[in-house]
């Protein structure tokens, strides 16, 4: 009989596996600085990328480890890997996995939300957004807005028509996670269709906090609720995207998760004109 463990091992080597055919779509270089923007183009970046996942989201964020020292998924030999250089010390400091499409039919968002049939069903193309992480020592405006200038890039080479992703929030528990909703609510930042996570990833009496704060919420509140909000997804709400879903729970890394989507008809226009998204 197969242990979890020896079943999650077993697993881990089938996806490294599968890295060791993988190969990017698209290429980009754009040097800006000391960083230097780029698609993954070996298996070595790629290790780069689990590596500074691994950082960030089991070390930093989780306060854990795990026995490979690297952040991976099935998702990942499927994905192309955009990265940021930071060419005097050759280290790979930011990063984002981009799920084509027309290219997959595997989508981590699908995994925490109910959305088979909306994928199924949608008539545009769209990148899926995942694992986006800036290395701790360089996180600044100009890191976060070169990883946008990819991203755009990208939408462009694919001819892709929105993005998609989940959200992460360094948050919990349920009064909470109600309130940043309903703080999106009062700002008119949620998409008109709303999705419900997957059974393992709902929240206890959601709907129930979401009916407390139903008259409304104080500016201490409001206050209270945007200081939660992480700088990578205003930025989202900014460039235009809405928030689609209830928060989903995930045990895992200790957070809440929301889909967002951006369509290109709603990015706003001075990034548009930016990164000539026409």
């Amino acid at each position: 009989m197969i242990s979890m463990i020896d079943s999650v091992i077993e697993k881990g080597q089938i996806y490294m596996t599968r890295i060791s055919n993988w190969k990017n779509k698209v290429d980009m270089n754009i040097e800006v600085g000391p960083y230097l923007l780029k698609v993954a183009q070996t298996k070595k970046e790629v290790l780069g990328c689990f590596e500074l996942r691994y950082d960030i989201f089991y070390k930093e964020l989780a306060e854990k480890t795990n026995k490979s020292k690297l952040d991976y998924d099935e998702y990942d030999a499927h994905c192309d890997h955009l990265i940021i250089v930071h060419q005097p010390t050759k280290k790979i400091v930011g990063t984002y996995r981009m799920n084509f499409s027309e290219g997959s039919s595997q989508f981590y968002t699908e995994s925490e939300f109910q959305i088979d049939e909306w994928v199924q069903q949608r008539n545009h193309s769209f990148v899926e957004l995942g694992r986006a992480c800036i290395h701790a020592q360089h996180r600044r405006g100009a890191v976060l807005g070169l990883l946008w200038r990819g991203i755009a890039e990208y939408m462009q080479k694919m001819q892709a028509h929105a993005l998609v992703g989940c959200s992460s929030l360094k948050v919990t528990d349920t009064k909470s996670a109600a309130l940043i909703y309903k703080y999106f609510e009062t700002q008119n930042f949620l998409h008109h269709q709303i999705f419900i996570p997957q059974p393992d990833f709902q929240m206890k009496d959601f709907l129930f906090w979401t009916m407390v704060y139903s008259a409304g919420l104080s500016a201490d509140q409001m206050a209270e609720a945007e200081k939660q909000i992480p700088s990578l997804l205003k930025s989202y709400i900014k460039a235009g995207a809405k928030i689609c879903s209830y928060p989903a729970l995930d045990r895992d890394f200790s957070c809440i998760d929301f889909m967002t989507i951006l369509e290109k008809e709603e990015l706003d226009q001075k990034m548009v004109r930016k990164f000539n998204l026409n």
